[in-house]
């Protein structure tokens, strides 16, 4: 299954904002044509040099309204072993609109980004200091995750000093011998994750479309791109319940996969053949199931129905509930049958 669209409306609009807001939100958020002068950087650098940041003259940008500060480092928490390079860079998007965004680089040069946006430079400065360097830079069985993160705040809330940021899932990406693996959920609200894989050129790989479905119902089979592979992954659709869902997916993926690239091809067959089969269970059943209701519409109409009957109304508008039914999955059904589980040739890894 792929994404069909993206829904029309969301479905957790809390507040429904007046014209008033929306023009006002609009006017905070219109970039300025006025360079950064010399006394606007040292006022808005005023609360990093406190936090003994200091600007990089070179590195920032007047003209574009962006003021980058020199890069500092810290040791990974997971080992204390691994230095990674921290850079700020704060950009003045509008009139009361700051981004402020924080790139940690590791030795391999992967880089992870934690990004927030509000009035408040200062403000920003504290959500980005809260949150541990770990958070976003982990290992999971000898592989690095870079996750980037976006931080979802209310400006217009009090600060506490125990408040820790609510950080909202954006993507993530580790290398796992000579392969990129990469989840994307910046598909819009609802919309199922991307798990993208990208071998090197060098190295040649036969994946099967259920390398990740064995995994359960929410894994959904590879399907060949340009680059290499890609999947759709369900996930939970609002937050605060999709980042955790969304981390505890990426975790087990990257266990699953590492697990089977330290074994031959054959073991995968012959540890998930059950699982292999359920998925292609899946697969098939959801295939004959769309099948089977475009048929129904016209064979009910074999029926000796009268005019105006319910049965002939449903004849009619069977095919466009299932239009709406896919719709509201925000998936569209692959029509082809799934290929049966088969032992992997040797070479496949």
């Amino acid at each position: 299954m792929r994404p069909l669209w993206p829904p029309l409306f969301k479905r957790d609009i809390r507040v429904i904002r007046t014209r008033a807001h929306v023009q006002a939100e609009q006017d905070s958020r219109r970039q300025s044509r006025i360079p950064l002068s010399h006394h606007d950087i040292i006022a808005l650098a005023e609360p990093f040099t406190r936090s003994g940041r200091q600007v990089d003259l070179a590195a920032s940008d007047r003209l574009a309204r962006r003021i980058q500060f020199k890069p500092t480092h810290h040791r990974a928490e997971t080992d204390g072993a691994t230095l990674l390079t921290e850079h700020l860079v704060l950009e003045h998007l509008g009139r009361r609109h700051f981004r402020l965004t924080r790139i940690l680089t590791n030795a391999a040069g992967q880089q992870a980004t934690l990004r927030g946006d509000g009035p408040e430079p200062g403000r920003l400065l504290v959500q980005i200091d809260r949150v541990p360097v770990a958070r976003h830079v982990q290992r999971i069985g000898g592989a690095t995750l870079v996750i980037n993160y976006r931080i979802e705040s209310d400006s217009n809330a009090p600060a506490e000093p125990s408040d820790t940021p609510h950080l909202v899932f954006l993507q993530a990406t580790t290398t796992l011998d000579g392969l990129v693996m990469t989840f994307d959920a910046q598909v819009g609200h609802g919309m199922p994750a991307e798990i993208d894989l990208a071998p090197d050129p060098e190295r040649s790989l036969d994946l099967p479309p259920d390398l990740f479905a064995v995994l359960g119902r929410a894994w959904r089979p590879l399907r060949r791109t340009a680059h290499g592979w890609r999947a759709p992954l369900r996930i939970a659709s609002n937050e605060p319940a999709r980042t955790p869902d969304l981390e505890a997916k990426l975790a087990r993926t990257t266990e699953h996969l590492i697990d089977t690239f330290a074994h031959p091809p054959a073991h995968f067959h012959t540890t998930w053949r059950r699982e292999r089969w359920f998925a292609f269970l899946r697969e098939a059943i959801g295939l004959l199931l769309v099948i089977g209701l475009f048929l129904l519409g016209p064979a009910l109409l074999l029926l000796d129905a009268s005019e105006g009957s319910l049965i002939r109304l449903l004849s009619f508008v069977m095919p466009a509930l299932l239009v709406l039914f896919l719709i509201a999955r925000h998936e569209s059904p692959v029509m082809r049958i799934p290929p049966r589980p088969e032992p992997l040739p040797a070479d496949a890894w």
